[in-house]
């Protein structure tokens, strides 16, 4: 959403996403150094979206964005996310952008899987 924004013309102030998993991985973002990892890559993500516009962002980027994940057991499989994009619009005039997104967490890897086992069978047949 953030290089759908950038690239419209519109300047995010900031990013806040809002997250909450219940297996695995979000027990695992529950130790700092996993969530660092995490909260690390994905602002470098942003950071490069908004560096690519000079007109938006001519000098040193600083905009709000925050990342909360939080473990929540009783959401099983389930990925449940809000990301709040807030921006400057004409006349001083603020808009606020709020995407909310649920899914099984699972199932946003199975590409991933499906493209691995591709792969091991191209290199058994190399």
């Amino acid at each position: 959403m953030a290089d759908f924004l950038v690239g419209a013309g519109i300047k995010p102030d900031s990013i806040v996403s809002y997250n909450h998993l219940g297996n695995n991985d979000g027990m695992n973002l529950t130790h700092p150094g996993c969530f660092q990892s995490k909260e690390l890559s994905k602002k470098s993500c942003v950071d490069d979206i908004l560096a690519s516009n000079k007109v938006l962002f001519p000098g040193s980027i600083k905009i709000d964005h925050e990342i909360i994940i939080k473990y929540v057991p009783n959401v099983g499989d389930s990925k449940k996310a809000m990301d709040e994009y807030c921006s400057s619009i004409f006349m001083n005039g603020k808009h606020t952008l709020v995407v909310y997104n649920v899914c099984e967490d699972s199932l946003l890897a199975a590409p991933l899987i499906l493209d691995l086992i591709l792969l091991t069978e191209i290199f058994e047949r190399i």
